[in-house]
Order: C-alpha cells, then structure tokens, then sequence
C-alpha cells in the first residue's frame, strides 16, 4: 500500500491544502474587509466601514459584522447600518469565477444613523451643509391684514404723483401770467383812453392846425392801443394755455383716485388661493426629503444596472483592440444563466422610525441580458405602530436599452404624527391616510404620481394673530380631504406637481372671510384717496374759473381798443366841404320855402 503513496506529494498537497485552508479562514476575511472598505468607500464618496469578515465552509459563505455607509452628503450621518449580513455562495460557479450568491440576509438595517465621527474621505471635500432652507411657511406666518394706511404709505400713489405735477405746472403758468398781465391796461385806463378820443374827435376842428394836431395826438394814442393790443394777446393766449393745460391736469387728477383704487385693488388682493395653499406646508419638505433619499440611491445603484453597464463595456471594448489570446465569455442560453455576479434572493429586516420593514430582492445582478430577468424589490411593513399595512414593489429592468424602472407604492391606514402647517401656529393633529403611487423613469425621463386620501383628520391652531385665528376657523370644519402629487420630466429635474382639495376647502373658506375685509379695506381706501384728492385738488377749481373770467375781460378790453384804434378824425378839408354843402343845403332849403311861400300868399288872392 505504501508503494502507492508518493509521500513527498501527498505531504505538499496536505502542506498547500493546510496553507489554502488557513488563508481562507483567517486571512481572507481581513482582506475582503479591507476590499470592502477601499472599494465601498470609493463607489460610495465616503467611508464605508466593516466590523469583521469571515467566512465560512459549509456552505460557502460570508459574514458581515456592523457594516455602516457614510452618508457623503452628511458626513457625520450613515446613510444606512446593519448589524450583521450573511451571504451564501454557489461552489459551482466561483470555479469558473462567478460570483452567484443564493441568498443574503441582512439584520438590523437602519438608516440615517448618526455617526461618532466624520466619515469624509481624507482627498474629498466635504460637502458643505446645505441652508437651512426657509421656511415654507414664513411667508404665509407673517401674513396679516394691512390697513389703509400702512397701504397708502407704501405705496406711490397717482393721486399724489399727478397733485405733485398739478402744483408745478401751476406755479410755472401762474408765474407766465401774472408776468403777462403787468403789461396789460386796466379798466381805468381804457377809459381814460375812451375819455382822450372823445375829446380828439368831438367838437369843431377850429382850422387846419387844429385838425393836424389832434391827428398826431390821435395817432399817438393808436400806437399805444396797438401796444396794448398786443399785450391783451399775449396775456390771454398765456391764461388760454394754462387754463387748458391746467384743465387737464385738474381732469386726470380727478380721476386718478379710481385709478389708484383700482390697483391697490389689485395689488392687495386677499386671494385665498395662495393663503391656503397649506398642501406644499404639509406635505411638501417631507415629500421632497423621501424624493431626495429615493433619487440618491436610485443615482447610486443607476451606474451598476445591466443595460447602461453592458453599453458602456461594450463601448469601451470597441475601442479597444482584440486579441485573440484574451478569450471571451459566450453566454448560450440556459434555464439557469451565469453572469458575473448575482444575488439570487436577498432578505433584509430594516428598522425605520416608523416599525420594522421586510424586504426581499430576487436577481440582483448588473448583467440582466445574460439572466434575462429584472430585478425586483418587494417591501412589506411589520408591526409598524403608525401604519396597518405598507407593500412597496420596485422593478429594475435594464435587460435591454434604455432601462425601465417602475415602483408601486400602497399604504394602508398610516397615522402619521402631527404635522406643523408651518404658518398661523397651525397642525394637523392626526388623520388616517391611504396612499397608492406609483412612479417610473425611462431612461432619464420620470413620470411619477400618487395620491393620498386623509380622513377624520384633526386640526388645531393655538396662532393669537388675526390670520392664525381665520386659518384656525377655516381648519376646524374640514375633516377629510386629498392631497394629489405628480412629477414629470427629466430624472435630474422633474416638473413637481401638488394639489389638494384641501388647498380649495380653506381657499372657500377664505374667500368668505377675507372677501368682507376686502371690501371694508376698499372703502377706507377710497375715503382717504378722496381726502388726498382735495388736499392735492386745494382751490386750483377756483382758480381755474378765474382765469376762465380774467380770460374775457381780456377779450373785452381787445375789443374794446380795437373800436379805439379803429375812430378815425374827420379830415379839415372834407370838413370845410361839408360845411359849404351844409350851408348851401340849407340858403336852398330857405330859398325853396320863401317862393313856397310867395306861391301860397298869390292863390288865396285869386279867390
């Protein structure tokens, strides 16, 4: 029998047997733990740190001991923890260097741990903190009903803007006039020159002398009428613009506290709409803290998934040149297919604030062409306190481009903790809520939606402000309502919708409130714009109507010097004529009556 043994290599086997027995057991596990942690923390932007490693024979194995992922945007938080992991491999393929885990149980899953130190990486900077974004509802918690005055004071008002305007267009025309009118002559004056032309052209021209001179001193006074003529047009065109003008500004003046009202009106709407728009309050951080959580680890796992994975290698292998030597894999088509790797079945016990998860994930794997199968995620809830029933189905199907991922989300009677509205003091207490939504990203395109029914909801608002105590009436009466969500658009950027009943509950109830106080701010409004009117309007009325009267006695003392320079004197020579005629008029007239008279006294002799 010893013959046919050959020691020396039944001895080297046993030696390298040994040797390959004790790495497996005591240096594998470290090496893989410091794998893990290189690679994880590499992959991952921020440390990934692993207890212990160590493996085991039957059946092949790994375990993991307190394994905790650094959250890179928050590196004073793990982004998820477990306690202990177990994976169990298939022998058959890691010959041919497959890994194919058949199950992986993982314990104690957690997220959103705090950690005792920072998990940055030494040559990655850590991101800084993001702001504390404002709160959502600071705009609505300082809301509060303005009154006529705070709005007047604020506000640039037409009314006083056009006054302003009226004062100085009247300053400028009144200043124009008066400068006019010193130049203009008086009533006193226009009879003084009445009383100058009388006496020039009444009476008996004595001789020539006397005619030539009273035509100079006539002539005299037309130069001035012409003079005064010409100061009467300039005074009244000067009082006929700045009336018009002044008119004008006096009409749009009037008419601007209607125009002022009206934007104020406008301006100081009290729309219920945005008042009430409380949905994006309640829901809106928490929805987009659960959409951020969601798009950071689907961006995390996106890079590793079959179908965008096998484009890139292939892309990658056509540029580079074949060599026959290297060999290839050729996968043929089989019942049960090989990739490089895959996870078979995976059961995780994760601990949420909210209870216990289970989840279980079938055909992990990041070549889903070779399996032909996609990846599923299926989540159920267990003994969660605040929700009956919770199931999750996610479904990541790369096996051909561009990938599909789908999600299916139903969750039944959750009660979820009180909710601050973040405006008016106000909460919502409790309610029970059913929510079904589902989401799915082609490619880069998201077309998610979902909607969540609340009912026997319970408000309270403890707010001492007049708004706060309107949200608190208006919340009161509303014990059910539904809240919509929907996004769309590209991964990186989706339009975000979301829209609820409640949001139109309170926007009624509003409108019936703020609606009476809309019109008692209206009418302080146009009571005091009237007043601003007459402040700014002073007595230019009186003054306009003034100068609509020193307009026509203008118009009259032209009229009036215009008949004066119109008096002509009588010409001497014409004069003298005259008199001849008149004295030979009158010897005829005398001459015809004494033969009348003689032919009178003849007939009565002849009876």
């Amino acid at each position: 029998m010893k013959q046919w043994i050959r020691w020396p290599g039944l001895i080297a086997f046993a030696v390298i047997t040994a040797a390959l027995a004790a790495f497996y057991l005591l240096l594998a596990g470290p090496l893989i733990k410091m794998a893990l942690e290189s690679f994880g923390s590499q992959a991952n932007g921020a440390k990934v740190d692993v207890e212990s490693v160590s493996l085991s024979f039957n059946p092949i194995g790994l375990q993991l001991q307190g394994v905790a992922v650094t959250d890179a945007r928050q590196p004073l938080r793990n982004a998820l923890v477990f306690d202990h992991a177990v994976a169990e491999l298939e022998l058959a393929p890691l010959w041919l260097g497959k890994g194919i885990v058949r199950e992986l149980s993982i314990e104690g899953l957690r997220f959103g741990t705090a950690r005792s130190e920072s998990g940055a990486l030494p040559d990655v900077p850590e991101t800084a903190p993001e702001a504390a974004t404002e709160d959502s509802g600071g705009m609505l918690s300082t809301v509060e009903l303005p009154t006529a005055d705070d709005i007047l004071a604020r506000e640039t008002l037409t009314t006083e803007t056009l006054g302003n305007a009226l004062q100085e267009n009247y300053a400028g025309h009144k200043a124009r006039i008066d400068s006019s009118l010193q130049a203009v002559p008086d009533e006193q004056a226009l009879k003084a020159y009445e009383a100058e032309v009388k006496a020039l052209t009444s009476g008996k021209i004595a001789s020539l002398d006397d005619f030539r001179q009273r035509k100079a001193k006539l002539d005299e006074l037309k130069a001035r009428f012409k003079a005064d003529q010409q100061a009467l047009q300039a005074a009244r065109t000067a009082i006929s613009t700045g009336r018009k003008e002044l008119s004008a500004d006096v009409q749009a003046l009037r008419a601007a506290p209607a125009a002022d009202l009206k934007n104020l009106r406008e301006k100081y709407r009290f729309d219920a709409t945005g008042a009430a728009n409380v949905s994006a309050l309640l829901f809106g951080p928490e929805a987009g803290e659960w959409a951020t959580q969601a798009l950071y680890w689907y961006e995390k796992i996106k890079p590793y998934l079959a179908s965008d994975a096998s484009k890139d290698a292939a892309a990658a292998a056509a540029a580079q040149p074949v060599r026959n030597r290297d060999g290839r894999f050729v996968h043929f088509p089989s019942a049960d297919p090989w990739p490089q790797f895959l996870l078979r079945e995976a059961r995780i016990q994760a601990q949420l604030d909210a209870g216990t998860m289970l989840i279980q994930a079938n055909d992990i794997t990041h070549q889903q062409p070779v399996l032909g199968r996609p990846a599923v995620v299926v989540a159920n809830s267990a003994n969660m306190a605040a929700i009956d029933d919770l199931t999750l189905e996610l479904t990541l199907d790369h096996r051909t481009a561009p990938g599909r991922d789908s999600l299916v989300l139903a969750i039944k009677d959750w009660q979820p903790k009180a909710m601050d509205l973040g405006v008016g003091s106000a909460r919502l207490d409790s309610s029970r809520v059913q929510v079904n939504a589902r989401a799915v990203v082609v490619g880069a395109q998201l077309d998610a939606s979902g909607r969540a029914d609340f009912n026997d909801a319970r408000f309270a608002s403890e707010g001492k402000t007049l708004f706060a105590r309107e949200l608190g009436s208006a919340l009161a009466g509303i014990n059910q309502f539904r809240v919509d969500a929907g996004a769309s658009g590209r991964l990186s950027s989706p339009s975000v919708n979301l829209s609820s009943d409640l949001d139109k509950q309170l926007s009624k109830a509003f409108d019936r409130r703020l609606q009476q106080k809309q019109d008692e701010l209206e009418a302080e409004l146009k009571a005091k714009l009237q007043q601003k009117l007459q402040q700014q309007l002073g007595d230019y009325a009186a003054e306009l109507e003034q100068l609509q009267q020193l307009e026509g006695s203008l118009e009259q003392r032209l009229s009036q010097l215009g008949d004066m320079a119109a008096t002509q004197l009588d010409d001497y020579a014409d004069q003298q004529k005259r008199e001849a005629e008149a004295k030979a008029k009158a010897e005829a007239d005398a001459r015809k009556k004494e033969l009348e008279s003689k032919a009178k006294d003849k007939l009565k002799k002849l009876f």
